[in-house]
Parts: structure tokens; C-alpha cells; sequence
């Protein structure tokens, strides 16, 4: 159907209305055209073209002024792409002018309009003045709607759109929609007061249509209970018990609370080898500059910089040396306490700092306290998202402080918060979450095996369980076939409002390799199995291998309601004539699972990775073993 043309316009003399003589008038000339002041600046075929015409650009103002009172006519010609604006001033009617100064300009608009390069002109009595434009077909329009679990719009949703896309609000029923650039890639993310969002956050990559059904669901959360995420052992009958336990501290969305959850280690979750020692005496502090542009966060405020204290703390403001742990000593300046004690570092035992690609560490290794031999291990992670995560190995020490302090004194109705009862306690998280089969010594092993990725509360970590199995969870018959050749890849988009993640992120779409993997922010063909390669994007290995679809076998996907399934079946490695069968299985809640039936490759590799290279203290799983 041909495209509508509106020979329409709107016009309004912005500051009131007048009458007018048939005056001829002249534009003031000079090098430079009158501002027409189009909006936009790139109009498309699916909206409005705005203008004004302001009375300033004429010789004599007063009487444009009163000529701008004249009946406007439209014409608009699709053949020719042109538009004519006429003015023709009424005749003198006797009718008293207005003062000049209550009239500004004038404004209108017209259209849409058909795709092409149009010319727009204005025509006063004894001149005429043009504008040339383009008008493109509109740029790619996600939209949907955010909503309660019971249907109800909600209105006033903030959706920002990264890298560049903008941003909008919701309607009043919950409705949106926001145009992005063609190709624009980046994330979604819903925002409002108190409020949660399932998904938190929507990704895209390289959008060239409109996207529908882009739907939220927000719950909200009651403002949180009183917590001042402090505990104090101060006595014999209240003694230290958070060894071997880690908490972490996730902050609201404005930074001013924090929620917590713990689990149970058995070594430090970042390994301090490798780090800087920090030169610390009995009672002393040091300086910490962090590398780059990175900075830490305590109660929504950022530091590029901090001091860490021999008795078991840091700080952010200044550095402090005291020994004597208090309520009113922890909560006098912004603090994180892992234990406050009277610790001796000059004693035993080693202080040390490190910076990694999303955290900085300090440990305190085999600390005794002052006057002591006793041992005591722990360590701060403060990521570069905000979180904090407080951990203890052995603690020897019975007495002390642990927690966090906005620094604005002890709070007029303080309760100390028991940490190992107010936290819930998540399962045991996997250090490390990849395995190489990588000579005849180590061949691969998980045949009639599947492995299920349950994530943590907030998506960025894992535990994990195995099983035996027979035949595939996920029938694939009746998928689509993903046409893949050797050292291939392709895109595939989910359909509906589906997402997967992974590490935290959710996607909309994802790449699969032919060589047994899947990507997701960009496509890779790499064949050769390395761990630098499984770990230099957000990847799932079924089986990083050099496998050749095209020599054999079937790579499918599958979508369910609850879930996407991609399979590689009967796939033979390259040069090879073997056969292979493995399945990944992304849910839509966040669990990933791999499951192998035959496999005749003796290498490969299997696993999660988040994109952040290879980790400073890899230790390969031994999925067999879980």
C-alpha cells in the first residue's frame, strides 16, 4: 500500500495573532540562509517534519510580523518531492494592528512523507526561500511493555539504552518504544524506585529491524529491613564464628544498602599470590592507588584510592591506626571491617594487595594478633561493580569487628547484625569452571554424562552437579538446522521475548560455532582448543574442538518454553571420520547444561567462561569428580 501523504500543517503564531496589510517584504540578505530551524534534523517516513519560520529574518520586522497573519496554503507534491508554503497577506480591513511585540514567529509541521530528497518552499509576496532534506526509512524500534506478574501496566519506567541508544520512559498501561541506530548493539536496562526487574537487563547486537515484545516484569520490593551490616564479637560467650564463610555485600541500585548472601569456602576466592606486599608495622597503615581509570564503591561513593589498616580494616578518607576495636572506632569513618582486631602484621604473616580485571584484593595471610602467635586469615574484594566480599579462612583470633560503616557514627538505634543467621546460605560455588582434555594422559571422560550449571543469586557465579544419562534431555528432532561449515559459525535469535544468560548478562541471540561452542557477543571460528581462546569471550564449551559439520552429522537448535537446546550430532572431528554427540541447554532462568552421549575425541575442551581471560589462579575442574 502506497504510503500515506498528509497535505497538512499546523501553524501557529507562537506569541499571539494579528492582521495584516498585502505588504511586499524582502529577507535581509547576507551569506548565510535564515535558521528554518527544521526538527529533525534527519526526518524519517514514519514521522512529522517540524518548523518555524521566525519574523526576524526580514528588512522590516514589524510588517512581516503582520504579514505572518496572511492564510497560509499547503501543497505538497509526492511526484516531484516538493512542498510549497504560500503566505498571502489579507487585505487592509481596518481592523487595528496588535502591538508588534506580542508576536513572535511562526511554527507548523507537515507529513510523514515518502523516502527520497525532498525541497520544502516558502513563498512571501516578492521572495521565496527553500530547504533541501532527506527523508530515510526510520532506524530499527524495539518496543514492549513492562508490567506486574498480574498484567498491570507500570508507568514511569526508565529504560536506558547503552552504547549510544538513548533512553525512554514508559507510558502510563506500561507501553514503550525506542528507536536505536541500524546496527546498534548494546543493552536494555529497566529502572524505577523500588523496583526489581525480571529480566534485570536485555542485550542486543547489531539490530537491523524492530524488535517487539520486549517485555519486563517488576515486582516491587518492600523498603528493606533495618540492617547496619555490622557484627561485633565482644565476649567469651560471643565469639568470632565466620570462619571459612564469605559474604557478599550487593548494593541497591542507588548504592545506599546493600543485600547479603554467604557461602561456604575452603580457600580464598581470589588466590593473593602474586600480589604486591604491603610494608606494614604494629598499628600502621598504607596507601593504595588503583591502576587506571578503576574505582571502588562504599555507600554509593567512589574512590580511586584507599588505606589499608594492619588492624584488620580499610578505609577511604584517611588512613587510621587504631587498634582498640569499638563501635564508635568502626563506625567514626566510611569502612569496611573484616576483622577489626589488634592484629600485628610486623609480627608473622603478610599483608598483601592485588588489582584484577573486575576487583582489587587485600589479604591478610597468617596475621597473628598483637602479643600473640595465633593465626589469622582473611581477605577484601571490592569489585569494580560495587559489590564487596568480606572472606575468613581460620580466624584464631575470639574477638572483633566485621562489617561495613558509612562513616556517620554509631546509629541512635543500632543492632548488630548476626552474620552467620541474617545471610542465606548458598550452596557450594565453583572456583573454576572449564576442564582440558589435552593429551592421552587426560582424554576426555564425561560420556553419558550431563552437567547442570545452577547460577548464584546474582547470575555472576556457579555450582554445579552431574549425572549419567542414556540418550540427550533435549530430543533434538524437529529443530532447525543450523547449516554450518568447516571453522564456521552462524547467529541465531531467539523467538518471542526469550532470553538466556550468562555470568549475569542476558542475551537475546547467540552464536553458534561449528567447532563446539557457543559465543555470545561476538561469532568466533577459532579450531584450535586453548585456554587463552575458551576464555576471551563469555563462551559455553560442549566440546572446543576442531570439528567439521560439513564432513558429516547435524547441528541443530530447538526452542522450548523453557529453554533452547543446540545439538551437534554424529559431528566427526576434521580429517577425521569419527563421530561425536553433545547437546548445551540454555534455560531461560539462568541454568546452563551440557550433556555428551558418544564422544570419540580424545581432547577438547568443556566448560563456562566469562570473557575475562584466563584467571590469575586457573585450576581446571574435574567435572567427573563433581
Amino acid at each position: 500500500m502506497k504510503k500515506a501523504i498528509f497535505a497538512f500543517i499546523s501553524i501557529l503564531l507562537l506569541c499571539g495573532v494579528v492582521s495584516a496589510y498585502d505588504t511586499e517584504i524582502s529577507w535581509i540578505h547576507g551569506d548565510d540562509p535564515p535558521d528554518f530551524s527544521r526538527i529533525p534534523e534527519n526526518p524519517t517516513t514514519a514521522g512529522l517534519v517540524y518548523f518555524t519560520v521566525p519574523t526576524d529574518v526580514f528588512f522590516n520586522q514589524w510588517t512581516a510580523e503582520r504579514a505572518l497573519g496572511g492564510t497560509p496554503t499547503l501543497k505538497v507534491d509526492s511526484a516531484k518531492r516538493e512542498i510549497e508554503l504560500w503566505f498571502q497577506g489579507p487585505v487592509n480591513d481596518g481592523v487595528a494592528f496588535v502591538d508588534p511585540g506580542s508576536v513572535c514567529g511562526l511554527e507548523g509541521h507537515f507529513g510523514p512523507l515518502q523516502e527520497g530528497t525532498w525541497l520544502f518552499y516558502v513563498h512571501f509576496p516578492g521572495t521565496i526561500w527553500f530547504d533541501r532534506f532527506d527523508v530515510s526509512p526510520p532506524t530499527p524500534l524495539i518496543s514492549g511493555r513492562v508490567r506486574t506478574s498480574g498484567g498491570a501496566g507500570i508507568g514511569g519506567v526508565d529504560l536506558a539504552f547503552s552504547n549510544g541508544g538513548g533512553s525512554t520512559v514508559t507510558d502510563s498501561s506500561g507501553f514503550y518504544t525506542k528507536r536505536v541506530p541500524e546496527g546498534w548493539s548494546g543493552t536494555a536496562t529497566p529502572s524505577k524506585g523500588d523496583y526489581i526487574f525480571t529480566p534485570s537487563q536485555r542485550s542486543y547486537l547489531e539490530v537491523i529491524s524492530n524488535i517487539p515484545n520486549q517485555d519486563y516484569v517488576g515486582l516491587m520490593v518492600p523498603p528493606p529491613a533495618k540492617d547496619y551490616f555490622t557484627e561485633y564479637f565482644s565476649s567469651e560467650e560471643d565469639i568470632f564464628d565466620l570462619s571459612n564463610r564469605s559474604v557478599m555485600f550487593t548494593p541497591a541500585t542507588d548504592g545506599s544498602f546493600y543485600s547479603g548472601t554467604q557461602q561456604e569456602i575452603t580457600q580464598l576466592p581470589t588466590d593473593p599470590a602474586g600480589g604486591k606486599k604491603l610494608p606494614l608495622g604494629d598499628d600502621d597503615y598504607e596507601l593504595v592507588q588503583l591502576i587506571g581509570s578503576e574505582t571502588v564503591f562504599i555507600f554509593s561513593k567512589s574512590f580511586a584510592s584507599f588505606y589499608v589498616g594492619s588492624n584488620g580494616y580499610i578505609t577511604f578518607t584517611e588512613g587510621d591506626n587504631e587498634h582498640s576495636e569499638s563501635l564508635p572506632g568502626h563506625f567514626d569513618s566510611k569502612r569496611i571491617s573484616v576483622l577489626f582486631e589488634d592484629l600485628n602484621p610486623s609480627g608473622g604473616g603478610m599483608v598483601s594487595w592485588k588489582e584484577t580485571a573486575d576487583r582489587a584484593v587485600v589479604t591478610w595471610e597468617n596475621v597473628p594478633e598483637y602479643g600473640s602467635s595465633n593465626s589469622n586469615t582473611f581477605q577484601i574484594e571490592m569489585f569494580f561493580d560495587g559489590r564487596i566480599q568480606l572472606s575468613w579462612l581460620t580466624i584464631e583470633a575470639v574477638n572483633g569487628i566485621a562489617g561495613l560503616s558509612n562513616g556517620l557514627g554509631v546509629p541512635g538505634d543500632f543492632e548488630e547484625t548476626d552474620i552467620s543467621e541474617k545471610y542465606p546460605l548458598l550452596p557450594p560455588v565453583l572456583m573454576n569452571f572449564a576442564e582440558h582434555f589435552s593429551s592421552e594422559a587426560d582424554t576426555f571422560d564425561l560420556s553419558n554424562r550431563t552437567i547442570v550449571f545452577e547460577p548464584t543469586t546474582d547470575g555472576t557465579s556457579y555450582s554445579a552437579y552431574q549425572k549419567k544419562i542414556t540418550q540427550l534431555p533435549t530430543n533434538p528432532i524437529g529443530g532447525t538446522e543450523i547449516e554450518l561449515g568447516d571453522d564456521d559459525y552462524m547467529l541465531v535469535r531467539l523467538g518471542g521475548q526469550a532470553t538466556v544468560s550468562i555470568f549475569g548478562s542476558v542475551f537475546g541471540s547467540f552464536f553458534v560455532g561449528s567447532n563446539g561452542y557457543i559465543t555470545f557477543t561476538e561469532g568466533d571460528d577459532d579450531r584450535s582448543e586453548s585456554l587463552s581462546d575458551h576464555f576471551d569471550s563469555r563462551r559455553i564449551s560442549g566440546l572446543f574442538k576442531d570439528l567439521n559439520p560439513s564432513g558429516d552429522g547435524l547441528v541443530s537448535a530447538k526452542q522450548l518454553w523453557d529453554r533452547v537446546a543446540v545439538t551437534w550430532e554424529n559431528v566427526p572431528e576434521y580429517g577425521s571420520s569419527n563421530s561425536n554427540t553433545f547437546q548445551i541447554e540454555m534455560y531461560f532462568d539462568g541454568r546452563i547444561q551440557i550433556s555428551w552421549l558418544t564422544i570419540e575425541a580424545d581432547n577438547g575442551i568443556v566448560g563456562l567462561s566469562d570473557g575475562l581471560g584466563v584467571p590469575e589462579d586457573f585450576e581446571e575442574l574435574d567435572f567427573s569428580e563433581l
